[in-house]
């Protein structure tokens, strides 16, 4: 099977970039971070894969693939995989982690994705949805590069950690609103760069 073109590596921008979300900016402290917590080395990430199961020969988008360590992981387990990233910062350390023939790409998943339909076996969106002020364009585009009876395996953060987190800050919870969340992260006992 032919693999998919990439973006020239000498053009890579971040998708529609945001001082809100600025993943850029905190590539290296996140993803020194995500490689040891608690959340995602030890439970989120080993869930994933146990769930994505025998993975040989499966073409699999890494939605949000941020650093890469589920793409590796994944290809690893001798799957075909693609990462996709709304960070030009992030994917730069995916490819050191990953290589250069890695297939990493910058895309926004609130807008279409540069792939044809029924391209993926599975998508796996890994902490990424609750980004989102929307997710029903974004499930509706990952439906359309899902081949028929395609896997979406995604996970979110936990509505009670928002709850917890709120109720910390002296609000009072509100478990069915949508609202904006600010979340100011210290990693690896320093202030992210």
């Amino acid at each position: 099977m032919a693999r998919m073109s990439t973006m020239p590596e000498d053009h890579v921008e971040t998708a529609n970039p945001s001082p809100l979300n600025d993943y850029d900016r905190i590539a290296e402290g996140y993803t020194a971070e995500n490689e040891t917590s608690l959340l995602n080395a030890y439970y989120e990430r080993p869930a994933m894969l146990e769930l994505a199961g025998d993975v040989t020969g499966r073409r699999i988008l890494d939605a949000g693939c941020g650093s890469g360590p589920l793409f590796s992981a994944l290809r690893d387990r001798g799957a075909i995989v693609t990462g996709i990233d709304a960070s030009a910062g992030m994917l730069e350390l995916a490819r050191q982690r990953l290589g250069a023939d890695a297939d990493l790409r910058v895309a926004d998943l609130a807008g279409q994705l540069p792939f044809p339909d029924g391209a993926f076996d599975d998508v796996i969106g890994s902490l990424v949805l609750h980004y989102l002020e929307d997710w029903g364009p974004t499930l509706a585009e990952l439906r359309r590069v899902l081949k028929s009876g395609g896997r979406l395996l995604v996970s979110v953060d936990h509505p009670f950690s928002i709850a917890l987190f709120q109720h910390m800050a002296g609000e009072k919870p509100k478990y069915f609103e949508t609202r904006s969340r600010t979340e100011e992260w210290t990693m690896g006992g320093r202030p992210p760069r």
